[in-house]
């Protein structure tokens, strides 16, 4: 683990690597996936593989909600 790896780690509970990492460990049981990264130079680049543009747009809306409930707790 790198020194940003291991800041990212302390400082969110997990790092960006572990994320992907877990993710890749279900990837035989994902039938559709939406991703959207930020990076170092801000840019914010989207990778996705779904089976219709209305069910990527329900995936966000329900990482949307997902978000507000973390900063609600």
């Amino acid at each position: 683990m790198d020194f940003a790896e291991a800041k990212q780690h302390k400082e969110r509970g997990m790092s960006v690597k572990d994320v992907l990492e877990n993710a890749l460990k279900y990837s035989s049981e994902t039938e559709s996936i939406v991703i959207v990264r930020k990076m170092k130079n801000s840019d914010v680049p989207t990778s996705f593989s779904w089976e219709s543009s209305l069910e990527a747009l329900g995936m966000l809306e329900i990482a949307k909600a997902d978000i507000v409930g973390y900063m609600a707790e």
